[in-house]
């Protein structure tokens, strides 16, 4: 049994193991073919990965620049707002000292508001009502007796001698005095 084994064996490996030429000449063609694409392929995406980082390299670089036109735009928005503007040839105001004008119009009289045609009226009205409030709200309460006027860059309060003065006497009063201090 030994002798018939070893005969069948090496049969068998004889047989599985041995290919055509022909196939074998294929199979040799297609692993050439297989490891030229694998290089070719290999040195495309070396290239590829060349042009991602230089691409990642750009859009950093345009990042940069966008952050720092972002920090330039909020830098000019506050020197803007800082700006003077020229309101006829007599006034100049910052944007911000506008927007707080603007906020004071809003609580002006529609009527006298409806009065003012230009920015400079707009400012005086706005002077007056803050000069007004100033007054009402140190003691000086009874506003007929008191009228503001501006004409030009100059502000003119007419103020009742009831209100400065006592009866029969030269001094002013003390309340006068300190309302002065607050407005100065």
């Amino acid at each position: 049994m030994k002798k018939l084994i070893i005969p069948v064996v090496a049969l068998s490996l004889l047989a599985t193991s041995c290919v055509s030429k022909k196939k074998y000449a294929a199979l040799e063609s297609q692993y050439i073919d297989t490891k030229g694409n694998l290089q070719k392929t290999t040195l495309e995406k070396e290239a590829l990965e060349g042009r991602f980082a230089k691409i990642e390299k750009r859009v950093a670089n345009y990042n940069d620049k966008i952050n720092s036109l972002k920090s330039d735009n909020v830098t000019l928005k506050n020197d803007n707002d800082i700006k003077l503007d020229m309101v006829g040839n007599a006034a100049v105001i910052s944007n911000k000292t506008r927007e707080r004008m603007r906020e004071t119009l809003a609580k002006v009289d529609a009527a006298d508001l409806a009065e003012a045609k230009t920015l400079k009226d707009s400012l005086n009205l706005a002077i007056s009502y803050n000069l007004k409030n100033k007054m009402i709200t140190s003691d000086l309460s009874n506003t007929d007796d008191i009228n503001i006027d501006i004409d030009q860059t100059v502000v003119m309060i007419s103020v009742s001698d009831k209100l400065l003065f006592n009866t029969a006497s030269y001094r002013v009063k003390k309340r006068c005095l300190q309302f002065n201090r607050e407005v100065s």
